[in-house]
């Protein structure tokens, strides 16, 4: 058994003295995290290390969301939190145990989803459903759902994170002077779209296809739950809908059943698309801001440089087709 097995076992044991541990599996794709299945004669559980410093209680909003959203929505697809140490008591770490929804996730499934207009359309409702709580501000939010930290505005927050992230492209020369050059003028055409953006409203503030579990009943793929609800926030609902930079694609490919499922429950600016690629502009020129500091603890050295190296082409290619438009 393995250091983290055996902590892993203290956690369990602690909460239920008397369980039969059958399983312990640490998942190897965690980024911020530590995460492991544990599998007992009770149940199938999650335990979550909290790696994340600085804001380790922020991973208890998931059951705060639940209990609100659960209220207007019985059936929304969430798991509880049950239990926590934020003393540090049983282990070194902080950590959570939850509930495990059963399924895998969009991103390791998709290729195997034979329903994928009825499944967008149902990924739509969801957040569609979530979004329909308004928060009073847009801004970050603790464990008890407060505001900690508001935004001016939505268009300030935005633009101000533009001009930083464009600021780096170009003292690191990321990009050519003449990619900057367009990418400037598609910010300037299009930023008056930030004061259209649908919210403040509560959001996942993580809706990659990583976080969307699904599960094959009776022949064909549904939603079990949402999970990593960590950075949960009052944000722009366009901005949510399609983010994520390896779920964009597929989003964006069943837009119509995604925008469908969605409307039934919350609203979307009238120039929506446009919106959503203004933020896929800027959300790759981040990336390219990042890549240098990148880690993956489940790759080697080579790996690691494989993946920074996939991940910069793809950027560039977006970003040279988003700027085409404007040319």
């Amino acid at each position: 058994m393995s250091y983290e097995d055996s902590e892993i076992k203290k956690i369990i044991l602690n909460k239920w003295p008397k369980a039969k541990i059958i399983l312990i599996r640490e998942f190897p794709e965690g980024y911020n995290n530590l995460v492991y299945d544990v599998k007992l004669n009770l149940g199938d559980f999650i335990v979550k290390i909290i790696k994340l410093k600085g804001n380790e209680k922020y991973v208890l909003k998931q059951n705060r969301i639940r209990t609100l959203i659960k209220k207007k929505f019985r059936d929304f697809p969430i798991a509880k939190i049950v239990g926590s140490d934020y003393r540090k008591r049983i282990v070194d770490d902080y950590y959570i145990i939850s509930e495990k929804i059963n399924g895998r996730s969009l991103q390791k499934e998709y290729s195997k989803v034979n329903n994928k207009s009825e499944l967008y359309e149902e990924i739509g409702e969801i957040y569609g459903k979530m979004h329909s709580f308004k928060m009073k501000n847009y801004g970050e939010l603790d464990h008890t759902l407060k505001i900690v930290k508001e935004y001016k505005s939505w268009y300030s927050l935005k633009i101000n994170e533009a001009r930083k992230i464009l600021r780096k492209i170009e003292e690191e020369k990321l990009l050519s002077d003449k990619i900057i050059t367009g990418c400037k003028k598609h910010i300037e055409k299009n930023k008056s779209l930030l004061r259209r953006e649908i919210g403040p409203c509560l959001c996942h503030g993580d809706a990659a296809d990583s976080n969307i579990i699904i599960e094959k009943v009776k022949g064909k793929y549904h939603v079990s739950g949402l999970i990593d609800f960590e950075f949960a926030r009052a944000s722009g609902a366009t901005h949510e809908i399609f983010s994520g930079i390896r779920s964009f694609e597929k989003k964006y490919r069943h837009k119509e059943n995604l925008v469908k499922g969605y409307l039934k429950w919350s609203k979307l600016p009238k120039e929506w698309e446009k919106l959503v690629f203004f933020y896929q502009l800027m959300s790759h020129l981040k990336q390219l801001t990042k890549l240098k500091d990148a880690k993956w603890r489940n790759l080697s050295d080579s790996d690691a440089k494989k993946r920074k190296k996939d991940l910069r082409k793809k950027s560039f290619s977006e970003i040279k087709k988003i700027i085409k438009k404007d040319i």
